[in-house]
């Protein structure tokens, strides 16, 4: 090895040193690196948006026609004219739709999503209303809210909030999915058909006006849960009241008045006699002072239980 390289280095340029030759300061070296680093760091719309500049400079002097346009009395043609050569540059300097991000997306079809945005790869994504897209996706049924917003250079970012399917309603030998304000979401049959699982689980509900009376009858379960989570099926009857069905066959016939406070009761005699799980077909509490219970053809009498287990008695 030299003695030159294994000697400390010398910060001091040499006096014979041409100024040309000198060696760079390392002061200089961070600073040109950092400067570099940040280059490198630009975002990648940076490129697109030079090529932009560029191709709209020549575009701009158009704007200078506007103006004579005004004079002619075209301003309008004009304005639209160059407003439409402007948009159409920045698809060709890269601000292109090339890609839809859609978040909150479960129900609702990725084509269908896609129709209602009502746009194509390629599109000048400054050419996209995105108040009118987001319109038409607030008239997709299973859309509650939604917001559209561009992500430059080419993407376009969709987030959704869709409704909750509460109830199956059965009506006309149909069956619509419906959310818990009763507003219809979809065909049950064919959710089913494309596999959901999920509608497997949603309770019943008949009556031409029933969905309008669900909110209520879930507002009323949702204060009784040991009730709600084993109701299956509800029918409303006459215009007036509620039929509730249990997952075990018991059918509980509410009153037209007051049917939580009837809730209520049921629930109670429940915790303390357990009478979901006795051999009774309906619980009918139409009358406000009682309370009928209908055993089924099979169930068990006590007092006739009793009176066979007596010694001597002949049966």
């Amino acid at each position: 090895m030299s003695a030159g390289l294994s000697a400390p280095p010398d910060l001091r340029t040499p006096r014979s040193a041409r100024p040309e030759e000198r060696p760079v300061p390392p002061r200089a070296m961070a600073q040109s690196a950092r400067k570099g680093n940040r280059r490198r760091a630009w975002p990648r719309w940076t490129r697109p948006a030079l090529k932009l500049a560029f191709t709209l400079t020549p575009l701009l002097a158009v704007g200078g026609f506007v103006f004579h346009g005004w004079q002619d009395g075209s301003f309008a043609e004009a304005a639209d004219s160059l407003n439409g050569a402007m948009v159409t540059a920045t698809a060709g300097a890269g601000y292109a739709l090339d890609e839809v991000l859609v978040e909150g997306r479960k129900e609702t079809e990725s084509a269908v999503v896609l129709d209602a945005l009502g746009v194509r790869r390629g599109d000048p994504i400054f050419a996209i209303d995105l108040a009118e897209a987001r319109e038409r996706l607030l008239q997709l049924p299973w859309i509650s809210s939604a917001s559209v917003e561009r992500r430059l250079p080419d993407v376009l970012y969709v987030r959704l909030a869709e409704r909750q399917p509460m109830a199956i309603w059965q009506h006309a030998r149909t069956f619509t999915v419906i959310d818990r304000q009763g507003r219809p979401l979809a065909d049950a049959t064919e959710l089913a058909k494309r596999g959901n699982r999920r509608i497997e689980t949603l309770p019943m509900v008949v009556g031409a006006d029933a969905p309008r009376q669900v909110p209520h009858l879930l507002e009323m379960l949702d204060q009784v849960p040991s009730l709600r989570d084993r109701v299956v099926a509800a029918s409303w009857i006459s215009d007036r009241r509620w039929d509730l069905k249990l997952e075990n066959g018991i059918t509980i016939k509410l009153p037209e008045n007051n049917p939580f406070t009837a809730l209520r009761q049921l629930t109670e005699m429940h915790a303390s006699g357990r009478l979901f799980e006795r051999d009774i077909v309906a619980v009918d509490m139409r009358q406000p002072d009682r309370m009928i219970l209908q055993t089924s053809d099979t169930a068990v009498v006590p007092a006739l239980e009793d009176e066979k287990k007596k010694p001597g008695k002949k049966t």
